[in-house]
């Protein structure tokens, strides 16, 4: 299987640019990060060329919320600007937000009442415009569902069926599903069966354990049942790291996971 690790989260011991040397060094091919307005892009581009690294997936939106249609054309432009930015660093992915993710990661809360039919009918709306831009582009753009008990409450896409659904009437095999089994394991549990009715859906796939989103091993889910499974599927993409190392310095505990998991 194909691995990356997420250095908003991994190698924090270190300034971001050398956090992509050391995934290098460690045995990683492939990295990602969250959003792209507050990075150096062409610092970046400089060592990926350096490291032979690649991108794995990044956030592509920048302002507005998907569901909402009044910010319809500001999320639009966002989504516009992260496609260039995926252009430019040859990124596998970028997964796109519903909602309004504030500089702590919480939810940014409305101003207005807005139903959730409206906000599914919104981001429909805008997934299917999406869909034309990146499939002229050439990339690939992921929704993920996230959890609103521990995390991200008031978060808009928070479960696996809803958003199969949206991507069904989109019909784009360039608008995919970013799983994260953390995120899903709150929320609805079942991980493995989910990953057999879901998987042809996927386009990333994210690793940590619960509680704590800490790496594998420290918590309750079962990775090794749960990555031999999503291998079964026939899943071929990226399955990336998204946890903070707790069993010892990020290099360790990389390099173990790696070790353990690279062999399924």
């Amino acid at each position: 299987m194909k691995f990356s690790c997420c250095i908003e989260m991994i190698y924090l011991e270190y300034d971001f640019l050398e956090r992509i040397r050391k995934a290098k060094e460690d045995g990683f091919e492939y990295f990602e990060f969250w959003n792209w307005d507050n990075k150096d892009i062409p610092a970046i581009k400089r060592v990926m060329e350096e490291t032979g690294m690649k991108l794995a997936a990044f956030q592509g939106n920048s302002e507005g919320r998907m569901c909402d249609e009044m910010d319809a054309e500001i999320y639009l432009e966002g989504v516009k600007k992260g496609i260039a930015v995926a252009n430019e660093l040859h990124a596998e992915n970028m997964f796109l937000m519903s909602d309004i993710m504030q500089e702590d990661r919480s939810v940014k809360p409305f101003d207005r009442t807005v139903t959730e039919e409206e906000k599914r009918q919104a981001s429909l709306t805008m997934l299917r415009t999406i869909a034309h831009l990146v499939e002229e582009a050439g990339i690939t753009a992921v929704i993920e569902p996230l959890n609103t008990i521990v995390d991200h409450s008031g978060y808009s896409l928070c479960h696996t069926e809803p958003a199969a659904a949206l991507l069904k009437e989109v019909g784009s095999e360039n608008i995919k599903l970013l799983y994260d089994a953390y995120h899903m394991q709150i929320m609805e549990g079942n991980i493995c069966d989910t990953i057999k009715k879901y998987s042809p859906y996927f386009g990333h796939f994210h690793i940590a354990d619960v509680p704590g989103r800490c790496e594998p091993g420290t918590g309750e889910l079962n990775y090794t049942n749960i990555l031999k499974t999503l291998k079964e599927t026939g899943y071929d993409r990226i399955c990336g790291f998204e946890c903070t190392p707790a069993g010892g310095s990020s290099s360790e505990v990389m390099r173990a996971l790696l070790k353990k998991y690279g062999e399924i």
